[in-house]
């Protein structure tokens, strides 16, 4: 308990140093990959077999995932695509060992000059290579810390950052309970694009899930950016117009609140088929067009096992005009060797 202590006492520090600074940069680090991940809203708690909930919280790494391998596409906006690949392996007596590459091409785009004459094309792209390490220290706790580089080629600027992400979780299985704590994203510029340095997307979060006793449902909420507690931004603030006093409306302690919060659920429909489906009160505040709500902020999907492979395919609707496609496939790769 002593170790769980350490790591709740570096989580706060962590985030009352962060805590001062909201502006950020390398956003590619909150971007998720797997397409589980993506429909639940990036679930901070989960405990299974799954390697990505290990990838994305390394306290969640166990002994099931080893020899896990998972491969990831994102049909995003436009020419944008990512691609990511996962594995974990034994590490001794020390815990699990997760490694991932994630890879993201933001297309082509055409260079000309002022008076618009093309002068060729060129390409941008982002990869962040992690490797995180997750122990069980007593049958309730694990512990986990990951080290991420990740590498930006913006036409002729680049620049190199290396960030950690630091967890705690807690699970009881006689009551299919799990929840985690995860500081995520703290670190700094290696070298920078230009001579201004900037910071990372440091963010602390919180998860609960909860699979049902009667019915093979799995429930997960996360509280998300606990270091900040206004996310609304000025223009957001600027787009909802001025009130009657000519000032602008406050947004409530509500609407501020549920900016926080997501939800994630998943049916388990045998042992072979899961309908999923989540819901972002936040990216629906930012992204809804009020004549046309749609499905803004909502995602579903499904994942299909077939022998010792598991196809998983999400879509999230981040506006009415567009919405990423999330296509996954995750077997044990010790079944391809003896």
């Amino acid at each position: 308990m002593r170790f769980v202590s350490f790591i709740f006492s570096c989580v706060i520090f962590f985030t009352t140093v962060k805590a001062q600074n909201s502006s950020s940069s390398y956003t590619a680090l909150d971007l998720p990959f797997s397409a589980r991940h993506a429909v639940l809203n990036e679930p901070v708690s989960l405990y299974s077999n799954d390697i990505e909930t290990g990838i994305f919280n390394p306290a969640m790494l166990n002994v099931k995932m080893e020899k896990q391998l998972s491969l990831n596409f994102v049909d995003y906006f436009s020419d944008i695509n990512f691609v990511s690949v996962a594995y974990a392996l034994p590490f001794s007596d020390f815990g699990t060992i997760g490694i991932s590459v994630k890879s993201i091409g933001y297309g082509e785009f055409e260079e000309t000059d002022f008076t618009s004459q093309s002068l060729g094309s060129f390409v941008a792209n982002e990869k962040i290579v992690s490797f995180g390490l997750g122990k069980e220290i007593s049958e309730s706790w694990s512990v986990g810390a990951t080290i991420k580089t990740l590498f930006s080629d913006l036409y002729d600027y680049q620049s190199i950052a290396i960030a950690s992400d630091l967890a705690v979780a807690y699970k009881k299985d006689d009551q299919n309970f799990s929840m985690a704590f995860l500081a995520r994203n703290y670190g700094k510029q290696i070298s920078t694009y230009t001579s201004t340095k900037e910071n990372l997307p440091f963010q602390f979060d919180f998860g609960l899930s909860k699979r049902l006793e009667h019915l093979p449902f799995l429930m997960s909420l996360n509280y998300n950016n606990i270091q900040k507690w206004n996310l609304t931004s000025v223009h957001e603030s600027v787009n909802n117009g001025l009130n009657e006093n000519g000032s602008l409306d406050k947004i409530n302690f509500t609407n501020k609140l549920f900016r926080h919060i997501n939800f994630g659920g998943e049916l388990s429909i045998g042992k072979h088929i899961q309908l999923r489906m989540g819901y972002n009160p936040k990216r629906r505040q930012e992204l809804k067009v009020d004549s046309y709500l749609g499905m803004v902020g909502f995602s579903w999907g499904i994942g299909i096992k077939i022998s010792n492979y598991i196809i998983n395919y999400g879509r999230s609707t981040y506006h009415l005009h567009g919405s990423p496609n999330y296509f996954s496939f995750s077997t044990d790769f010790s079944k391809f060797y003896k």
